[in-house]
């Protein structure tokens, strides 16, 4: 259950968003649109997690007021985390910027009531420099897991990451894109006989990168989880979880409609 509270760990990055770049003076460029706004516009995605077989979802803008939207998924409870991002609550663009608002309740197995608000949570800005750091946050939640307590303190951070010329997905070349990176670090610790233990060290947990393309929307996100549990062998437990981890979630964009 452990690597299902660390994808949980992913919505809170949404979390009390601070905007920190500056652009070096650069005026404000907002005449390309990154995320297409027009009703009955459709994302349709493949989802795979290693090996497992693909899963295909989609999006689509349900309502738009000005350059405020809302997105809904098909199926509703949808298994890519970026559907679920984007299809969890208000959203706009607003000077370059994609920034989301909402309540999302992630609905994992083992996990009580997770529900996260967003506020103001800047997904890409298109003006922003590389390695700027576009928002981040530090908080902690607890959880129990088949009867442990787990306490879990992490920190978020979106860093803008270079442009790209041209990309293929799923057989499709797309131009003009924004790469946007969402970067989760986590510790996990519990009580035992009165002592508190690190089942993980902060480590960055998930490494999400998220592409989007000019005039057309979300085209690929590619979710990386790794992490290494501590050796607590010696004190006579064991949690339902392998020791480490290392899997890959993508996201690819199959077919689109967009007005």
């Amino acid at each position: 259950m452990l690597n299902k509270i660390l994808y949980a760990f992913c919505i809170v990055a949404l979390i009390s968003c601070d905007s920190n770049d500056d652009n070096d003076g650069n005026m404000t460029n907002t005449d390309f649109n990154y995320f297409p706004l027009s009703v009955t516009n459709t994302w349709d995605f493949e989802i795979t997690t290693g090996t497992d077989t693909p899963s295909n979802e989609s999006l689509t803008v349900e309502t738009v007021s000005g350059t405020e939207f809302t997105l809904i998924s098909d199926p509703i409870a949808p298994t890519g985390f970026m559907t679920r991002i984007l299809s969890g609550g208000a959203l706009k663009s607003e000077n370059g910027a994609l920034i989301g608002n909402g309540n999302i309740d992630f609905g994992l197995q083992g996990l009580n009531n997770f529900n996260v608000a967003i506020e103001n949570g800047t997904l890409y800005d298109q003006n922003a420099n590389i390695n700027a750091e576009l928002f981040s946050t530090t908080g902690t939640t607890s959880q129990t897991v088949d009867g442990y307590d787990l306490d879990i303190t992490y920190e978020v951070r979106t860093v803008q990451q270079e442009d790209i010329a041209q990309m293929v997905v799923e057989g499709i070349t797309y131009s003009d894109i924004i790469h946007s990176q969402l970067i989760i670090n986590a510790t996990v610790t519990t009580d035992i006989l009165t002592q508190q233990i690190a089942l993980l060290t902060p480590q960055d947990v998930i490494v999400i990168n998220n592409y989007w393309s000019r005039d057309i929307g979300l085209i690929k996100s590619d979710n990386q989880l790794n992490y290494q549990l501590s050796d607590f062998s010696s004190f006579g437990f064991t949690l339902p979880v392998p020791q480490s981890a290392s899997i890959l979630t993508t996201q690819n964009l199959v077919t689109y409609t967009v007005l």
